[in-house]
């Protein structure tokens, strides 16, 4: 996910910077992050490559938040949009530009977290992939190639069709990420219903021969999860 914070503020762009990497590093999120000193330069950079998400200033000198948010919208590409503000005066031109949160100065942490989530979680609902970070380095794994998701002993593993990846990430993290065909049916695996083979009395049974347990409680509920996947599927008018 690349993050691009533009604040004619060096110390106030440092610091979102600052609060960004810590929130990536504490939840195990890949994340690049681009910091920009005027509304012009950020448009340039954005033309070359786009931005999943810009926390942007509004008051700033040359082309201000405003202006340069609606030249980047003009571009028609998707990103999440977070104005940075001393004042709330223009909140309401603000939300007319598809704006996803609104910070008001001083910078204050929650405030930050709470508007990176919200664009974390637009960013992972319109992608059709995950992004976690695996022995220190970053990786983007394609939802229909995860099989299923599980913790072992104090580690979380992610199951694909071409191999096992081991996540800096807690499984009720990347259960937030996932949607869909993907069931929590055990408190220690999440598994993608596209890749189930059968449903025993006890587990899922994968098209690969694993085997994922169910959960002792609720099993009927998985089961009426699992048969309504199948019907979704079998009627299902191919686009």
């Amino acid at each position: 996910m690349r993050v691009a914070i533009c604040d004619d503020s060096v110390h106030d762009a440092e610091l979102i910077c600052a609060l960004l990497r810590e929130h990536f590093e504490k939840n195990g999120f890949a994340g690049e992050l681009y910091t920009f000193s005027s509304g012009e330069a950020l448009e340039e950079a954005f033309a070359a490559c786009p931005f999943d998400a810009v926390f942007l200033d509004i008051y700033m000198g040359g082309m201000n938040g405003l202006e340069t948010a609606q030249r980047l919208r003009e571009t028609g590409c998707d990103f999440s949009l977070v104005f940075i503000t001393t004042s709330r005066d223009h909140a309401l031109d603000s939300f007319s530009l598809g704006t996803n949160d609104y910070v008001v100065k001083p910078i204050k942490r929650e405030e930050i977290d709470r508007a990176f989530v919200r664009c974390r979680d637009v960013f992972l609902k319109n992608g059709r992939f995950i992004e976690v970070v695996s022995n220190r380095m970053k990786q983007k794994i394609p939802l229909n190639k995860i099989q299923f998701m599980e913790v072992y002993g104090k580690e979380v593993f992610i199951h694909t069709s071409a191999g096992t990846i081991k996540a800096s990430l807690p499984l009720d993290e990347l259960e937030k990420m996932v949607t869909g065909t993907f069931l929590r049916c055990h408190r220690s695996y999440i598994v993608n219903l596209n890749h189930v083979e059968a449903i025993g009395q006890d587990d899922f049974r994968m098209r690969d021969g694993s085997l994922v347990p169910l959960r002792q409680r609720g099993r009927a509920e998985l089961r009426d999860a699992y048969a309504d996947f199948l019907s979704d599927r079998l009627f299902e008018v191919p686009s």
